[in-house]
């Protein structure tokens, strides 16, 4: 069983995550995107949304409040399976790294909130892989206690 932010049915995930045989409490969560277990909440960014959360600083709200609201805080970054699984291109690598590019915005977000687990996904399929395996021995999460 997952609690889902509404939302976050505008993607093909959460059915495929139906297909693999996970139960879905679909609610509108405050924090995260997926609550996994009563202590586990995933902030699941696509690499487009990373970089537009990062730029705006929402990123930083978010992690804020799912480490003040859960015990494991995870972020995981899904790529698009089409394109390298890479943040950045060789191209788009500069000589010296500039404190507004993504990699830098990453790092200082991880160096902020220590607590913060950073998770990658190549695509939608790891990513249930990746859900299976965090869910593993873990209790079920309450849709009501849901934040």
């Amino acid at each position: 069983t997952a609690v889902v932010d509404l939302r976050e049915f505008r993607s093909a995930l959460p059915n495929m995550l139906q297909l693999h045989g996970v139960t879905l409490r679909p609610a509108t969560l405050e924090v995260g995107d997926y609550v996994l277990a009563p202590d586990l909440v995933v902030e699941r960014k696509a690499l487009p949304d990373l970089v537009q959360s990062l730029a705006s600083g929402r990123l930083y709200n978010q992690a804020e409040a799912m480490l003040r609201t859960y015990r494991r805080p995870t972020l995981l970054l899904e790529f698009d399976e089409n394109r390298p699984f890479a943040l950045a291109t060789r191209a788009e690598l500069a000589a010296d790294l500039s404190p507004n590019s993504t990699t830098s915005k990453l790092c200082l977000l991880l160096l902020h909130f220590p607590k913060l687990r950073l998770l990658w996904s190549r695509r939608p399929l790891h990513t249930i892989a990746i859900f299976d395996a965090l869910k593993r021995g873990a209790p079920e999460p309450d849709v009501d206690k849901a934040a």
